[in-house]
């Protein structure tokens, strides 16, 4: 069986409407394994995942070489990352993963648009025949791709596709009056939140870097803080202190 996106694609719009019994019982959990620890002999376990993985089985993907076969959303995105198919920008047929570090779900890209994406996914939120469920089943929704939730995308191997590029860089847009620095430095650990880290976050979203905007500054921000004092010739420590904090504003998007 080849194993393509309109394969995979079928097999997830094909299930639009499975609902979980008991809790998070599901016959993807059934087909994946179980977990120990969880309910239902260890069946029970948060599903969104393994319902990606058993489209892709189902579509004729083969695990470990196609895709991650897996019950861990991040144990999911480090195999993309890993294999060199991680994305900032969606294509259809990807998988689209939330949440810092992009561990809290994950759905599959049924179609692009401009300002969002189709997704179908399983474990989560949604309507059928007129009435809303929260997050019992599978289900096709709308997402905005400037969600601050999206944390990145990964892409199969599907038979005669190639890694995704590398999402293009936005222009060039230095600015002369940068917003002064917050008067702390951005590091970790411990984990800092607030404001200025979403801030900067966001800039570094604009300047073309594939980093989650949610006010945490977690590992995955320090290691995008890293890469841009490398890439500036910035003293290389990880942490968002003065200088680093204008050139995110200031320097040339390279």
């Amino acid at each position: 069986m080849t194993y393509t996106v309109a394969a995979a694609i079928k097999a997830a719009t094909g299930q639009i409407g499975y609902r979980e019994s008991g809790n998070n019982k599901t016959r993807f959990n059934t087909w994946l394994g179980s977990i120990p620890g969880y309910p239902h002999g260890g069946y029970g376990y948060p599903w969104c995942q393994s319902f990606q993985s058993w489209v892709a089985d189902e579509a004729g993907g083969e695990a470990g070489k196609d895709y991650p076969k897996t019950a861990g959303c991040a144990s999911a995105v480090a195999w993309f990352k890993k294999h060199g198919r991680w994305s900032s920008s969606p294509h259809v047929g990807d998988m689209v993963f939330y949440g810092p570090t992009g561990s809290t779900h994950v759905e599959l890209v049924v179609g692009v648009s401009a300002h969002s994406i189709t997704t179908v996914g399983g474990n989560t939120s949604g309507s059928l025949d007129g009435r809303y469920y929260n997050g019992d089943g599978v289900y096709r929704k709308t997402v905005s791709r400037s969600s601050e939730r999206i944390y990145g995308y990964g892409r199969p191997a599907y038979d005669g596709s190639s890694a995704p590029a590398p999402a293009p860089k936005p222009p060039a847009v230095p600015s002369k009056n940068p917003p002064a620095w917050p008067g702390r430095y951005i590091t970790q650990p411990p984990m800092m939140r607030g404001d200025d880290v979403m801030a900067w976050q966001r800039r570094m979203r604009m300047r073309g870097w594939s980093i989650a905007a949610d006010g945490v500054y977690g590992p995955d921000s320090e290691d995008v803080c890293r890469a841009f004092q490398k890439e500036k010739r910035l003293a290389v420590d990880g942490v968002v202190g003065p200088k680093t904090w204008a050139a995110a504003w200031t320097a040339p998007i390279t």
